[in-house]
């Protein structure tokens, strides 16, 4: 679920995208998976159709187990994404790394995403550091990984400064990923390309994964 006003219109990068409807902080949590989402369980998936199946590619996001969740809105890649994917206490959302003005398209890096099929696409985001192809199985280069890093944590300090719209959120997921990012008081990112939120030992002051 995306928790800020969104809009879907013609993408300069490729087909439809998701625009702002509102001015978006950085640090901003921006989607989650919420009990609204439409579920499809690995077992489910083997007896679709394969227009079915390809529906979900397209529009679904596949987790570490098999199974898909089928969002409201289907974000265009970019290299240079403006929202980028944490798991805190192992559970996913993507956050605001760059302050999204109002009409400005969503995108995130599809390279964060589990997959458990290989795929790749060229690249049409246009960025400054496009890698001209992505895809799953890729090795990704250390300046892309400084990059989400750098990025990722900066807004992870952010998280306690900007409304967050997520910790009024009613449903059973929201109130588990607020819990989790409350006892965040001071994130730091675990650097690697399935990124957490860490807390810090108390005890010792040595980052700890959640």
């Amino acid at each position: 679920m995306y928790l800020p006003k969104i809009s879907k219109n013609i993408s300069c990068i490729e087909g439809d995208g998701i625009f702002a409807g509102e001015a978006i902080p950085k640090g901003t949590i921006v989607f989650y998976y919420s009990n609204n989402d439409v579920y499809v369980s690995k077992k489910e998936f083997q007896y679709l159709s394969n227009f079915e199946k390809q529906q979900i590619y397209k529009f679904g996001v596949e987790d570490e187990s098999g199974n898909w969740i089928v969002t409201e809105g289907d974000a265009n890649h970019s290299c240079d994404a403006n929202i980028l994917s944490i798991f805190v206490d192992g559970l996913y959302c993507d956050i605001a790394v760059k302050d999204i003005q109002i009409d400005e398209e969503i995108t995130i890096d599809y390279s964060l995403f589990y997959s458990s099929f290989p795929w790749k696409m060229i690249c049409r985001c246009h960025s400054w550091n496009c890698r001209g192809i992505v895809g799953s199985g890729f090795a990704v280069d250390s300046q892309t990984q400084e990059l989400w890093h750098s990025r990722i944590s900066e807004a992870a300090d952010r998280i306690h400064h900007v409304r967050q719209a997520l910790f009024s959120r009613e449903d059973e997921s929201a109130r588990a990923l607020t819990l989790a990012l409350r006892s965040r008081h001071s994130p730091m990112i675990f650097p690697y390309i399935k990124f957490s939120l860490i807390g810090t030992n108390p005890e010792n002051g040595h980052a700890i994964h959640s």
